[in-house]
């Protein structure tokens, strides 16, 4: 692996960013089509197979992510990058709180798997409403990451990933709400303890839409220790 530059070690860490996110943004992608075709009563276990696929493609990724950072040489790596290596702890810890997103898909699409529960089309709706939500809340996440190490590596202007934030904290308000009304169908004259089962899986897409939104707060988090990063991540507060 070449790293022995600044420009190589930025392109490196890029490439493999970008690696994962795409097999991130796939796997979280399957949940639409397998609730849908649970609610339908077709063969959903290919589509499981692929999401713990992809998941485990995610964790092989971040692995070598993690050895990448972790053997950066702050001789070579230039004075920007210097900083990932001072900070190394803190980017490993982005790219977990990213691969927990990855983690939170493979589970609900093993739990509906092992459960099986008995199909009740106001519960299936609205977790098929949730898992549209997550789509296109990790869609906005791949490009505020990306965008994100970008600027990591080639901080050369001011960068603003707001617009995403504010669209993934919607996606994810949203499908609380959403969650609400499936709990509340899942225990609408329930005599079996299917409700039970409902709760539990609303929870399990619910962690996915959390873990999406904690990606953003660990990378305000980040873009705040170093001056030199001019990286808006959060929205400015409204005033008045």
């Amino acid at each position: 692996m070449d790293a022995d530059s600044p420009a190589a070690f930025g392109r490196q860490l890029e490439s493999l960013t970008d690696r994962y996110l795409e097999d991130l943004t796939v796997c979280v992608g399957t949940l639409p089509t397998l609730v849908d075709r649970y609610r339908e009563g077709g063969d959903y276990g290919p589509i499981v197979e692929r999401t713990r696929r992809l998941e485990s493609d995610c964790d092989r990724t971040v692995r070598e992510l993690g050895g990448f950072v972790t053997d950066v040489d702050p001789e070579t790596a230039g004075i920007r990058l210097t900083w990932i290596y001072f900070h190394t702890d803190r980017l490993l810890e982005l790219y977990g709180t990213l691969d927990s997103v990855a983690n939170a898909t493979e589970q609900f699409a093993t739990e509906l798997a092992a459960i099986e529960p008995r199909r009740r089309e106001p519960c299936l709706d609205g977790l098929y409403r949730m898992a549209e939500h997550a789509v296109a809340a990790v869609d906005e996440l791949e490009t505020a990451v990306s965008t994100f190490v970008r600027a990591l590596c080639r901080p050369d202007g001011a960068v603003s990933i707001t617009e995403q934030v504010t669209r993934i904290r919607t996606r994810e308000s949203e499908a609380d709400a959403i969650r609400g009304d499936v709990l509340s169908a899942a225990f609408d004259g329930d005599s079996d303890g299917t409700g039970v089962v409902y709760r539990q899986l609303a929870v399990l897409l619910d962690d996915v839409l959390d873990a999406i939104e904690d990606v953003t707060d660990r990378m305000h988090l980040l873009s705040g220790t170093e001056e030199w990063l001019d990286l808006d991540v959060y929205p400015a507060p409204e005033l008045g």
